[in-house]
C-alpha cells in the first residue's frame, strides 16, 4: 500500500511540476514577447470631433536619434473669422500630471505639425490631447485624445528639420490624393448607374412586349411600372450629370494643386 501511495504522490508531483513549468514558460514568454495588440494607438486617418471643428491625424514618426515624436494634423475650419489656434498637451502613459515638452508649428489655419520632445528613454505610450486655445478645463477633459504607442509608430533613424514649403506640399499631396479617390468613386458610381439604366430599358421592353394580351387591370399595373422605371432613368441620368460635373471641377482643382505644388518645389 505504501509503495502505491508513493507512486501516486510521485505522479501528482510530476503533473504539478509540468503545470508549473508550462505556466512559467508562458509567463517568461509574455515578458520577452509582450502582446501589443491591446496597446492604444491612433491609426493614420483617425479624427476627433471638437465643438467647432474636426482634427485628423495624417502622419506620425518617432526619430530615434532625437528621441522625438512628430505628428501632423489637419483641422477643418468651420468659421475662419472665429478660428482659434490649436493647442496640444501630451502625457506619457497614465501619468496625467507630468506633461511632456511640446512644440506646435502652425503651417496655416488647417495644417499643424507637433513635436513631442525629451521623451523618457523607454517610453511606451503617449496620450495626445488637441484642443483650441482658450478651451476651459471642463471642455478639455471631454476631448478624446490621440494615442501613440512606441511599438506601433513608425521608427526612423535620423531627424531632419523640414521647411514650411515641405509641409505645404504635403498638404497639397493630401488634397490631390483625396480628390483622386473621389474621382474614382464617382466614376464607379457613374458606371453603375449607366448599367442600371440599360437594364431598366431591357425590363421595360420585356414588359411592353407582353402588354397587349393582359387584362385591363394588369395592363394598368404594367404601365405604371414602365412609367416608374422611366422616371428612375431620368433621375439617374440627372445624378450622372451632377457626378460628371463634380469630376470636371475636381480635375481642374487637381490641375491647379499640381501647379501650386510645382511652384512650392521651385521655391
Amino acid at each position: 500500500m505504501t509503495s502505491k501511495l508513493k507512486m501516486k504522490r510521485t505522479k501528482y508531483q510530476l503533473y504539478a511540476g509540468v503545470i508549473v513549468s508550462v505556466f512559467a514558460f508562458f509567463l517568461v514568454l509574455s515578458f520577452v514577447f509582450p502582446d501589443y495588440s491591446t496597446v492604444k494607438h491612433s491609426k493614420i486617418g483617425t479624427t476627433i470631433d471638437m465643438n467647432n471643428r474636426q482634427v485628423t491625424l495624417i502622419d506620425e514618426a518617432f526619430y530615434e536619434d532625437k528621441n522625438l515624436v512628430e505628428m501632423n494634423f489637419v483641422a477643418t475650419i468651420p468659421d475662419a473669422a472665429n478660428a482659434k489656434n490649436l493647442t496640444v498637451e501630451v502625457t506619457e502613459g497614465t501619468n496625467e500630471n507630468d506633461k511632456l515638452p511640446v512644440t506646435t508649428k502652425k503651417i496655416n489655419e488647417s495644417f499643424y505639425v507637433v513635436f513631442v520632445e525629451n521623451l523618457p528613454e523607454k517610453w511606451k505610450t503617449l496620450k495626445v490631447k488637441v484642443t483650441e486655445k482658450g478651451t476651459d478645463a471642463a471642455e478639455f477633459d471631454m476631448v478624446d485624445p490621440f494615442y501613440v504607442a512606441n511599438e506601433k509608430i513608425k521608427h526612423k533613424k535620423h531627424f531632419k528639420a523640414k521647411s514650411v514649403t515641405y509641409y505645404e506640399s504635403k498638404e497639397i499631396n493630401l488634397f490631390i490624393e483625396d480628390a483622386e479617390k473621389t474621382l474614382a468613386k464617382n466614376e464607379k458610381e457613374i458606371e453603375k448607374l449607366e448599367k442600371s439604366n440599360v437594364k431598366i430599358l431591357e425590363v421595360d421592353r420585356d414588359i411592353q412586349s407582353n402588354l397587349s394580351y393582359q387584362t385591363e387591370e394588369k395592363k394598368q399595373e404594367m404601365q405604371a411600372e414602365i412609367e416608374s422605371n422611366e422616371q428612375k432613368i431620368v433621375n439617374q441620368k440627372e445624378t450622372i450629370k451632377n457626378l460628371e460635373k463634380d469630376n470636371q471641377e475636381l480635375e481642374k482643382a487637381i490641375e491647379k494643386a499640381e501647379k501650386q505644388k510645382e511652384l512650392l518645389e521651385w521655391l
